[in-house]
């Protein structure tokens, strides 16, 4: 059976709507909460919000020029296992037209395959690029597996007490 097959038989692949918004929410604060401790400063994970987050996915979700955001959605259980999220870059001086903002898994769902499928299905081989908290070691070595490589542009976000590094892709991936 390949990848695409056992990803398939385990999850349904869709594009989430403002309906999802809660649902999103929470599994964000949570991989959030699982991931970032040490990286990001604690003050920042303990506000994280379910309602401030459910507004802001239904706002996302609900505009005429929202990105398109695809979930994975366990079919066992009927619960999101995450979703990625990839529009127009967001940046001023964005070094490609397309940014993936976000691919947020959670931790029962690391290493299913589920992660590659989205990419594969939202992502393919654009140029493209993206922000990794600093000290994700996990999440860059996935990024470098899809042709990502750190291009050297930091950014501080002192609301959340990190630092995050750009990574670009080039057009065709090897």
């Amino acid at each position: 059976m390949n990848d695409y097959s056992a990803v398939a038989d385990r999850y349904a692949i869709r594009c989430l709507t403002a309906d999802d918004a809660a649902d999103i929410a929470a599994v964000h604060i949570r991989v959030w909460r699982e991931t970032y401790p040490g990286l990001m400063a604690q003050a920042a994970l303990d506000a994280l919000d379910v309602e401030r987050f459910t507004v802001k996915w239904r706002q996302i979700l609900g505009g005429d020029d929202s990105p398109r955001v695809v979930g994975a959605i366990e079919r066992a259980t009927g619960a999101l296992a995450g979703w990625i999220t990839v529009g127009q870059a967001r940046d001023e001086d964005a070094p490609a037209p397309t940014e993936l903002w976000v691919l947020n898994l959670a931790r029962e769902h690391q290493g299913t395959g589920v992660a590659q499928e989205l990419m594969r299905l939202e992502l393919a081989d654009r140029f493209a690029y993206l922000w990794v908290v600093e000290g994700n070691e996990r999440a860059i070595a996935f990024y470098r597996r899809h042709g990502f490589d750190i291009d050297g542009v930091t950014r501080e976000q002192d609301d959340e007490g990190n630092r995050d590094l750009r990574m670009t892709r080039p057009t065709t991936v090897k």
